[in-house]
């Protein structure tokens, strides 16, 4: 048997010297050929090994038959060839002494369980001589740094590729392909793109190191839909921070439908993406909602990379588009800018009093000549101002936009040469007569979008990028107590039995007793204080109010007795199938607010906490918030403070404040207690936390859990 050779790394390998495309070709309809056209088109500089048996030459390189006739090994081969003759032409690669293989051919893992076998074949193979495996089923690399392009798609039959600072890893081949291009049409380049597919052996992290270690990459983007080693995003991810690096990225599963399209096409577990953006806020990944917002925000970065804009100044050919454009801003809750009075002045040259100060600038509405004239001078003067942090310039249809444009980079360097220097995102809203301002704005290479929408949406982001950075592990609190889980305990863990645990871990919870009928439930309220509250403990019913499961405000231990008494008649009607294990008897509580508190086990990312509005506005709202457990008590104030029910608990219109920092210290010990419990622990669920006026404390009525089966 021969030995296992250490495997390559990806610095070792995405940069290849000489590259063969087996199954090259010159007919345009092949992935082969396609493949070889762009890699000898776009003038990469290393030896190029077309594998062909049936030709002497391509495109004017010479032929080899099989990767083992080549003068040298390889570096790099990419093969588009059928599912079942990957394995043999791996097997090739191997012994020839490949590096790395991009396997383009799909229906492996992403096409069921025997596919995904074939595929752990392929990669056992592979690293058993020391090679990488990108893919399968994905659709290659598009480097322009390297002048490398190992990508069969028809976007890059193009005389040249524009270089730039962004580099792009993406789990779908096709996005990867789509993004690019659109890209290339507003001017926008790449250091490099991979195409990583189902990660059968290299997964995304491989390639986001190549990035962080490449000096001519400045911001890292990836499409995302499903994380393989969730430790590892985290940590390469606080690498790109500390390496100055932002990483966006745009992550598919964020419903119930698009987690299943995901798992479709590359065989990802797609996961909680409220878990996943959990992860990402702690480890410094700024989440996002669209690829072409994404690209925006990222060619933005590049040339600001410092910048966090809060305040924008919306500068504009129409009163009705600046309108537009204020009101889409406010609803994303972006502030437009309050110019300051030497903004002010500046512009009452060009424009009257009372809409010279004005936020949005209407430049239609100038004293003399409109946009053309007035477009430096505006532009200037709001760039100049120390009030506004981010220009947006929705230009509509104009008599010479092209002009305006180049007034527009007038006024901006103007500006620059006198020290002042502010993002300037440009959004030219027009069809064809913009064309030639397109081409301008390209040549300049100044950032500029088609779309109202992306640019609100990159705005929206570069605005969160504040708060995004690699967070420091919680302190626990030094009463904070370690209290295992009793050994026998698993499944569907009650309310009473939740409590127990509930309250060992130092979490305020009313007493209550289960009782078995009638005569135990008036002797356990005879030892409980008053008012007191009824449920029915039963498996089979979950909303208890239904079934008359629930009885409130009972003043003494008859009526107690009673209410049991009539609770058993109920459900005796009502659900006659039901098994009772008993009745709770509690103390009942009140309180100004209601907060769901709960937590689980996410199987990727570990242990999540989890608030939001409480009792019956959980569904109502859906208004929660969540965090990797465990969380100090000031992270889980700022996950109240970010909730709308905060309102009321600071004091809506006159009324008091509520205990805040005693709801935010039970969550901080249920995170440390989820933490704790480890493995075995699944779900909790705590609804309601009752919150009562600021200094009187909260307290837990309802909880469930759910734990491994014993």
């Amino acid at each position: 048997m021969n030995a296992i050779l250490p495997i390559a790394n990806a610095g070792e390998i995405l940069a290849p010297k000489s590259v063969a495309v087996i199954g090259a070709s010159e007919d345009l309809t092949k992935f082969g050929g396609r493949i070889y056209k762009n890699l000898v088109h776009h003038g990469f500089k290393g030896q190029i090994y077309p594998i062909n048996p049936k030709r002497e030459s391509l495109l004017g390189i010479k032929c080899y038959p099989a990767i083992g006739a080549t003068p040298t090994p390889p570096d790099m081969a990419v093969m588009a060839v059928p599912r079942d003759s990957v394995k043999e032409a791996v097997e090739a690669c191997a012994a020839a002494g490949t590096k790395a293989a991009i396997v383009i051919t799909a229906k492996f893992s992403d096409a069921g369980p025997e596919g995904a076998a074939l595929e752990r074949e392929v990669v056992s193979v592979a690293n058993s001589a020391g090679m990488r495996i990108i893919g399968p089923n994905c659709l290659g690399i598009i480097s322009p740094a390297n002048d490398l392009v190992l990508c069969a798609s028809p976007a890059l039959f193009v005389d040249s590729m524009p270089k730039g600072d962004i580099g792009f890893v993406s789990q779908s081949g096709a996005l990867m392909a789509t993004i690019f291009d659109r890209a290339m049409a507003r001017g926008i380049g790449f250091s490099h793109c991979f195409s990583i597919g189902n990660q059968a052996d290299m997964d995304m992290c491989d390639f986001v190191d190549y990035l962080i270690a490449d000096e001519r990459t400045r911001v890292i983007c990836t499409y995302i839909e499903g994380i393989k080693d969730a430790p590892r995003f985290m940590e390469t991810a606080r690498r790109a921070h500390a390496a100055g690096k932002p990483w966006l990225a745009v992550k598919a599963g964020r419903t119930e439908f698009g987690a299943a399209a995901a798992f479709s096409h590359t065989a990802s577990l797609a996961g909680s993406y409220e878990a996943f953006a959990a992860a990402c806020r702690d480890c410094g990944v700024l989440t996002m909602d669209d690829a072409d917002a994404m690209m925006l925000l990222a060619a933005s970065l590049g040339r600001f990379p410092k910048a966090r804009p809060n305040s924008v100044a919306i500068v504009t050919t129409s009163g009705g588009g600046g309108a537009i454009a204020a009101d889409r801003l406010t609803d994303r809750g972006i502030p437009l800018a309050t110019f300051s009075d030497a903004a002010k002045a500046d512009l009452a040259e060009h424009y009257s009093e009372n809409v010279g100060g004005a936020n949005p600038i209407d430049m239609g509405t100038a004293k003399q000549g409109g946009s053309m004239v007035v477009g430096a001078v505006t532009v200037k003067a709001v760039i100049k101002d120390a009030a506004t942090d981010l220009i947006l310039s929705a230009i509509t249809t104009a008599p010479d936009v092209e002009l305006l444009c180049r007034k527009l980079d007038e006024g901006t360097r103007e500006a620059a040469a006198e020290g002042f220097a502010k993002p300037h995102i440009i959004v030219l809203q027009q069809g064809h007569s913009a064309d030639a301002a397109r081409s301008f704005l390209r040549e300049q290479n100044i950032v500029y979008t088609d779309s109202l929408d992306d640019a609100i949406r990159a705005i929206e982001a570069w605005r969160r990028m504040a708060g995004v950075a690699p967070t420091t592990p919680a302190s626990r609190p030094a009463d904070a107590p370690r209290v295992p889980l009793a050994a026998g305990l698993g499944g569907s863990v009650g309310e009473a039995e939740s409590k127990e645990i509930l309250a060992a871990h130092g979490i305020p919870t009313n007493r209550g007793q289960v009782v078995s009928g009638p005569e135990e439930a008036e002797a356990a309220a005879g030892r409980l204080e008053k008012p007191f509250v009824v449920k029915v403990v039963s498996p089979d019913i979950v909303h208890k109010s239904d079934v008359g499961g629930v009885v409130l405000g009972l003043e003494t231990p008859q009526a107690v007795a009673k209410a049991v008494s009539d609770m058993a008649a109920s459900i005796a009607r009502l659900k006659p199938d039901a098994s009772i294990e008993g009745y709770l008897v509690q103390e009942m509580r009140s309180g100004k607010a209601e907060l769901l508190i709960g937590a689980r086990n996410d199987p990727q990312f570990g242990p999540m906490v989890i608030v939001g509005a409480g009792g019956v506005l959980v569904e109502l709202l859906k208004d929660v918030s969540v965090a990797r457990a465990p969380v100090s008590p000031a992270k889980a104030r700022e996950m109240i403070e970010g909730l709308q029910i905060a309102k009321l608990m600071r004091g809506f219109r006159g009324g008091g404040a509520l205990d805040i920092e005693a709801a935010a210290d039970i969550i901080s010990r249920v995170s440390w207690m989820v933490h704790d419990l480890g493995p075995r622990f699944k779900e909790l669920d705590i609804n309601p936390l009752l919150v009562a006026e600021a200094g009187k404390g909260c307290v837990a009525v309802d909880g469930r859990m759910l734990l491994e089966d014993a």
